[in-house]
């Protein structure tokens, strides 16, 4: 199968290219640096430098991929933990998430990506206090139970 791996170097991408490669697919994947391409191509993916802001750059690397489906990966979080610089990592990261995912599936649609598959991200929220405990007392954050399943999105009715 022909598969397109938006944000193939990141925390998530760079632990499915071997999964993927092993199962046999033909994988074409994306990072936003020369170095890490490299690296890619080590692994035996076709790598693509790629900017997930320029729309007309992401269609035209779906364009020359072909792929069948299109696994969604894309994030913009900081190596390192500093509390300091959190707010701008997490904004820089919704941008991606929004601005990356609104143009990885309008490339798909335009060409012909028949699968796209996105994580979803979780997000923690303060479980409802239960009956049996102090609803004075803080609860733990817990993931939803929606946030933890993978979205499959046909994009062809």
């Amino acid at each position: 199968m022909r598969i397109f791996l938006a944000g193939s170097t990141g925390a998530i991408g760079r632990r499915l290219v071997p999964l993927l490669v092993g199962a046999g697919h033909h994988v074409t994947g994306s990072t936003r640096s020369a170095e890490r391409a490299a690296a890619l191509r080590l692994a035996g993916v076709n790598p693509v430098v790629l900017n997930a802001f320029d729309a007309d750059g992401v269609q035209a690397a779906l364009f020359d991929a072909r792929p069948e489906v299109l696994i969604h990966q894309l994030t913009d979080l900081p190596q390192q933990f500093d509390p300091a610089k959190l707010a701008a990592a997490l904004a820089r990261n919704a941008r991606v998430r929004i601005e990356g995912t609104r143009n990885l599936i309008g490339a798909a649609r335009a060409a012909g990506v028949r699968r796209f598959i996105a994580r979803a991200s979780p997000s923690l929220m303060p479980r409802a206090p239960s009956r049996t405990r102090n609803p004075t007392r803080s609860t733990p954050a817990r993931v939803p139970r929606a946030s933890r399943r993978r979205v499959w999105l046909r994009l062809r009715a």
